[in-house]
């Protein structure tokens, strides 16, 4: 673990990929549709191909360091632990060797078939979860005289209706059952299969580790001597192997950029569904966040997709979010007016972000650069208003005890959100690895969140946000 992350994301088991395509074909307009055909790793490589000279070599030699740190930490933990046996720690191996070096991408292969025995067990329970909640679902909407059509739920007015419906929940059943059974079949045979795979890929695996490890050492004096001359390779062997680690490096830092956009949405979640909780008597307000709730939920999705779809991983959330959630409902559900006021931080904070990767200048990746822009410019601006209007509307005072109450409340958020990031953070090096200092972001979001401050009577210079999270 490095700063409350895991050292490698893990491979995606769950089919996220027909649920975010229903969530975009159901909510996203045609014109904004994105184009989901493209490869990732082509608009990275094309972009660093693209780069002049100078900047080439000014994101290499912010990349390069990172690499290095990362190559000794694999050789120590090979040192102390053995090369590790989880196909994902290989994986997270991989990123560090450059792509002419073919031991690793063998100990995938060895790999192979007890991810694949694993893999279809996981398929079978994913696909036995969806089907049993499609049946309570339907069982449901039949005992309450619903029927889904389409994404609409409506009352069953007529007996064709009432058939179809119960056709409809026979099929799920059966299909349900069907599963359950190759699942218990599989099941029954699959602790010793595992086991006999388990030992045949260890065996094959301690045979290839001294190849393994000679590889990194080869790396790391490859990157060390780079570094030491601070100079480009005139090899062009040497230069296209540190190329593909900075593009590998690139990907990874896509990862946990992108991961940071889902986090960001999914933590608009909680102080909507609090607002609904509270606004019931207020139609019009619990329409409004019904709408924006759909709203984070699409951009969830959509940021899931690329995750998983495009960068094969899947998103990580971190307890220490998970639990400042949990105590923020709390917060939110006895004191309203500093739960919207909250909101409002976290939306400015997220609008911001996107704004920034939604710019080309700073995000080569086309399909995220895409994203980042349309939601930013067609959803956040919106959800800007909501929030400003409706704390102006219900808790805006101009008192003493107000604006005591938000100045804490906001050194508490900043200080969580961005108080623990320092230059080896993950998210950092994530930036860096584009040749984006944090400076820049932080200047960013701290002058957008500035002016949304102003706009609920909190006047707060970015230099003053700066400070609190310790950067100015």
């Amino acid at each position: 673990m490095d700063k409350g992350r895991p050292d490698y994301y893990i491979t995606p088991t769950h089919d996220f990929t027909q649920y975010t395509r229903d969530a975009e074909e159901k909510y996203w307009r045609k014109e904004t549709r994105f184009d989901w055909q493209q490869n990732i790793k082509d608009n990275l490589r094309t972009h660093l191909d693209n780069l002049g000279q100078d900047e080439f070599s000014r994101i290499f030699f912010l990349v390069l360091p990172m690499v290095g740190a990362a190559v000794e930490h694999k050789l120590s933990r090979i040192r102390m632990h053995k090369l590790p046996r989880e196909e994902d720690a290989l994986k997270d191996m991989a990123d560090c060797i450059p792509y002419d070096r073919e031991a690793i991408q063998q100990a995938l292969l060895i790999h192979e078939p007890l991810v694949s025995f694993q893999q279809s067990i996981t398929r079978l329970k994913d696909q036995s979860e969806m089907l049993h909640t499609s049946v309570l679902e339907m069982s449901e909407h039949k005992r309450l005289g619903f029927i889904r059509l389409g994404t609409n739920v409506k009352p069953i007015e007529t007996e064709a209706e009432s058939n179809q419906q119960a056709l409809e929940l026979s099929a799920l059943t059966a299909q349900l059952d069907t599963v359950l059974e190759q699942l218990s079949r599989l099941e029954k045979n699959s602790k010793p299969e595992t086991e006999r795979l388990k030992n045949a890929v260890c065996e094959r695996l301690n045979a290839i580790e001294p190849q393994i490890t000679e590889d990194l050492e080869y790396t790391s004096r490859l990157v060390n001597k780079t570094l030491q001359s601070w100079q480009l390779p005139g090899d062009p062997a040497e230069l296209e192997q540190l190329k593909d680690l900075v593009l590998k490096r690139q990907l990874r830092g896509l990862k946990d950029i992108a991961n940071h956009a889902l986090v960001v949405e999914q933590s608009a979640i909680a102080p909507l569904t609090m607002g609904i909780i509270h606004y019931r008597r207020y139609r019009e307000i619990q329409e409004a966040m019904t709408t924006f709730i759909n709203d984070e939920a699409k951009h969830s999705a959509t940021f899931r997709r690329f995750l998983v779809e495009k960068l094969e991983a899947k998103e990580y959330i971190s307890s220490i979010l998970i639990k400042g959630t949990s105590r923020y409902m709390w917060l939110a559900r006895f004191m309203p007016g500093a739960g919207l006021f909250l909101a409002v931080i976290v939306e400015a904070i997220g609008a911001a972000y996107l704004e920034f990767f939604g710019n080309e200048k700073y995000m080569p990746d086309k399909l995220f650069c895409s994203i980042a822009n349309t939601i930013s410019t067609q959803d956040e601006t919106r959800h800007m208003d909501l929030c400003v209007a409706m704390y102006n509307e219900l808790f805006r005072r101009g008192i003493r005890w107000e604006q005591f109450r938000n100045r804490i409340a906001l050194k508490v958020m900043m200080k969580a959100v961005y108080g623990d990031k320092t230059e080896d953070h993950h998210l950092i090096q994530a930036f860096r690895a584009f040749g984006v200092e944090s400076d820049a972001l932080y200047g960013h979001v701290v002058g957008r969140l500035s002016q949304q401050l102003a706009r609920i009577g909190l006047y707060i210079e970015p230099e003053e946000l700066l400070a609190i999270i310790g950067r100015k």
